[in-house]
């Protein structure tokens, strides 16, 4: 608590001795409302408005107000009487009252609390004396005091109203272990145990007011507010606590004012032209303020003429549905006050508080005759209601009363804490009951030794344990900071038409927040204070307007989040949920809100291209002429012809012209794994048993021919069938079933994602280092096997096929041959081509090729 607590205790020591000073008696002849009791209860209430600037110095209170004072003192009396009837709360024991006047000002209040104080010391120190065995009055009392001075001293405390006037009380009454109730104080300080010991209180924390404002800014989409408060801790701390909340919720605020709710009309006014100039960009204006703030404000708005200008108010529960704010009545018949139009579609959060039933029955039939004696302060409220007086006076100019006068005439509304005031009564006293039956023994009525003075700490206690529910069926309960559940009534100030069909002005329910939660009424139902009388649905209050669909969002300032600059996201960015621009992964594009990317279903080559239907009909057309001429050759397989032309070769050429034509159909098809191994296999396997076939065959002919120009002493080797397909065999295995082949195959990727646009992929199969080296050396040996196949032509002296096509090699694939095949055929030419053409080939390409 620091040196806090060290100021409040000098102050009170202070005001100990100066009120030492002053005489019994005059202390004793302070208005207040005493209804002896064996226990007694203390009450603060404003029954008069605070002292304004000038008058605040002498503590000179204003006007008496009739909801906040009056109401609340009546509800007081009724209360206890209605406890005291009641046998099974407190039986044998009356409570009792001692309600004072803290006039909305905290050093009256404090005035008042000391009062408190200097009665429990005088009481004790009499009750010490009386006991002595030669106590008498004459010794016991102070000079110019009577026994009937003699007060009991209060059990606890109701009130004050404002969280600022709590504290600063409590600081006093915790010195002294008395507790605390509040009815209406909301500051979230007041839940610090360490601080406030022996407080207590019926209505929620501003900690969740702050989520109530919240939650309808978020509801309706204002981002960018003005923020105002009424100075001290009410307003102060709220407003601190509602910033903390708003930058939580991405919530700015443009400007922020705070003004005393006891300043003048020029500062208001001041302060409303500041708040409404019209380069403004917020067009809701938080009021965390008193209701005397609020009032200052509306009258202001009404003088600079702001009515139609798009603004929207929201007050706390120091507005809630207060009448007395918005001015006079100007018109009895739809209930217009001075300021009703510059309220309307507004919004105030009320402390959920239903009416106290038959309490404007109760009230309304109270005159000062049957009263005054109960309610000192009674007399004074008539006469200003009635605006007459009752005692004549020589400088009084109003009229005399006629008693005639009845408060049914007058429109009623009862303040709107009523019900949270009786709520506090019934769980002090029902928590008096517990500490009746722990001292005094469960089922013994009245008071017993002991119980006086109430022991404040078991009192505190006992109030933390009260479960109570209300005759409305609302249910109250304390967690260990003294607070209770939180539940408000969002109210709406509206020009509507009411049960009776008669157009009046009036706040409306609208919503409830409960557990955490708003829940409002349909839009149509709700009055919004508009630029356009004719507009409807919530003003537009932001720094910045939102950005489209496909733009960023570039803050400006980290101090104003809500002000910002939208920037177009590019072709291949989408929007994250920070409203910023990132581009997608390879492979992926923005889908079509720019919320996500989705796959780019790639491109690849389809059944329906062109040139894949002039492909496919070309090795359509091959393939089936490849079939029937190895139908012709399986059904004539025993022909001669087809035996000489070595039968089975040919028919492993035949199918593997029916592979090299199938192969084709790989290429058409979606690049994968599979389709692109097959797209570097099927061709190659395909040529390569041609040619291996071709070589073997190519190379029995030629070995058959040059036998028959000499005579051969042995027969020629290895040209039996079984031995050519050895050989083709042995081709084929040399040129496919290797490491270089399996590497090719069975290793890297077969696939590609090509990135082409922001929204295109092309779809094809990769061609790597190790299919590259592969097919190098596939197309080695397959220009090896073509070479042969020329050599040996030559051989058989094909010269017109074979000399041409052996040179159009040479001179294109010779690369790719070793220079011992190369000087072999050389050979073979020589020795079977003696022609001078072939002789003289310096001048020749296939001369150069050799």
């Amino acid at each position: 608590m620091g040196l806090f607590p060290c100021r409040w205790i000098a102050f009170f020591f202070f005001t100990i001795s100066e009120l030492q000073l002053v005489s019994y008696g005059v202390l004793y002849k302070q208005l207040k409302v005493r209804i002896p009791g064996d226990i007694m209860i203390g009450a603060l209430f404003p029954i008069h408005e605070q002292p304004t600037v000038v008058t605040a110095f002498s503590r000179q209170c204003g006007s008496i107000r009739e909801q906040y004072g009056i109401h609340r003192i009546e509800v007081l009396i009724r209360t206890i009487q209605e406890i005291n009837e009641n046998e099974n709360i407190l039986p044998g024991i009356k409570i009792g009252v001692d309600a004072r006047d803290s006039c909305w000002y905290g050093p009256v209040a404090l005035e008042r609390c000391m009062d408190f104080i200097r009665n429990a010391f005088l009481y004790k120190e009499y009750s010490d004396c009386m006991k002595m065995k030669n106590g008498s009055n004459e010794k016991c009392l102070p000079k110019g005091v009577d026994s009937s001075n003699i007060e009991t001293p209060i059990a606890a405390l109701i009130g004050p109203g404002s969280s600022e006037m709590t504290k600063q009380v409590h600081q006093v009454l915790q010195i002294f272990q008395i507790p605390q109730i509040g009815y209406s104080a909301t500051a979230a300080d007041l839940s610090n145990r360490a601080e406030y010991k022996y407080f207590l209180r019926v209505v929620p924390s501003d900690n969740l007011q702050v989520e109530v404002i919240a939650s309808i800014l978020q509801k309706y989409g204002w981002t960018y507010v003005t923020l105002l408060s009424s100075i001290g801790i009410y307003g102060e701390r709220g407003t601190a606590l509602l910033k903390i909340r708003m930058n939580a919720a991405g919530i700015c605020s443009e400007t922020e004012h705070s003004i005393d709710n006891k300043e003048t009309d020029e500062a208001f006014l001041k302060l409303a032209d500041d708040i409404f100039n019209p380069q403004r960009k917020a067009k809701v204006v938080i009021c965390f303020c008193q209701g005397e703030t609020v009032g200052g404000l509306l009258k202001a708005m009404d003088t600079l003429n702001l009515h139609g200008m798009g603004y929207t108010l929201i007050g706390t529960d120091g507005w809630s549905d207060r009448l007395d704010i918005l001015g006079p009545v100007i018109n009895q018949t739809t209930g217009e006050q001075a300021y009703s139009r510059i309220a309307r579609g507004s919004f105030s959060i009320k402390i959920h508080s239903p009416e106290v039933k038959d309490f404007n029955e109760y009230f309304t039939s109270l005159t000062p005759q049957t009263h005054h004696s109960i309610n000192p302060w009674f007399t004074e409220f008539w006469e200003q209601k009635f605006n007459c007086r009752i005692n004549s006076t020589a400088h009084d100019k109003r009229r005399q009363c006629t008693g005639q006068e009845s408060m049914k005439d007058f429109p009623f509304h009862q303040d709107n804490k009523l019900s949270l005031l009786r709520l506090a009564i019934y769980v002090l006293t029902l928590a008096l009951h517990q500490v009746q039956e722990i001292v005094c023994g469960v089922g013994r009525p009245g008071v017993c030794p002991g119980l006086l003075p109430v022991n404040g700490t078991l009192l505190w206690q006992e109030l933390l344990k009260v479960t109570y529910t209300d005759r409305n069926n609302d249910k109250i309960s304390f967690d260990e900071n003294g607070d209770p559940p939180a539940n408000y009534d969002l109210m709406n100030y509206q020009f509507t038409v009411d049960e009776d069909g008669k157009s009046v002005y009036k706040y409306v329910e609208i919503g409830k927040w409960k557990e955490g939660r708003l829940e409002t009424i349909d839009l149509d139902h709700i009055q919004f204070h508009n630029e356009f009388e004719n507009a409807s649905g919530p003003v537009n209050s932001y720094c910045s307007a939102p950005c489209g669909p496909w733009e960023a969002k570039i803050v400006k300032s980290k101090s104003k989040a809500c002000c910002w600059i939208c920037q177009p996201c590019k072709a291949n960015e989408w929007k994250t949920p920070n409203e910023l621009c990132e581009p997608c992964e390879l492979g992926f594009k923005p889908n079509i809100n720019k919320t996500g990317c989705e796959p780019i279903i790639p491109y690849y080559t389809h059944w329906t291209d062109p040139t894949c239907l002039t492909g496919i009909t070309f090795a359509c057309v091959g393939g089936i002429l490849t079939f029937i001429i190895l139908i012709i050759f399986i059904i004539h397989r025993d022909t001669a012809v087809v035996k000489v032309s070595t039968r089975e070769l040919m028919w492993i050429i035949l199918l593997a012209m029916l592979l090299a034509h199938a192969s084709v159909s790989t290429i058409l098809l979606r690049p994968s794994v599979t389709t692109c191994a097959l797209q570097r296999s099927l061709p190659a396997l395909a040529f390569t048993a041609i040619y291996g076939a071709l070589v073997t065959k190519t190379n029995r002919i030629a070995r058959i021919l040059e036998g028959s120009k000499r005579i051969l002493l042995k027969k020629k080797r290895f040209l039996s069938t079984s031995a050519q397909l050895v050989i083709t065999g042995y081709y084929y295995k040399n040129a496919t079933v290797n490491s270089d082949y399996h590497v090719a195959f069975f290793t890297g990727s077969h696939q590609l994602l090509e990135h082409i646009s922001a929204h295109t992929d092309t779809l094809k199969c990769v061609v790597e280092k190790t299919e590259l080296e592969f097919h190098f050396r596939h197309t080695t040996v397959t220009g090896f096997l073509f070479k042969e196949i020329c050599c040996y032509l030559f051989k058989v002296q094909v010269f017109d096929f074979s000399s041409v096509a052996c040179a159009t090699y040479f001179l294109f694939g010779s690369s790719s041959m070793s220079f011992a095949s190369v000087d072999r055929c050389h050979r073979i030419t020589r020795v079977y081509f003696p022609n001078r053409f072939l002789h003289d080939m310096k001048h020749t390409s296939l001369k150069r090729c050799m």
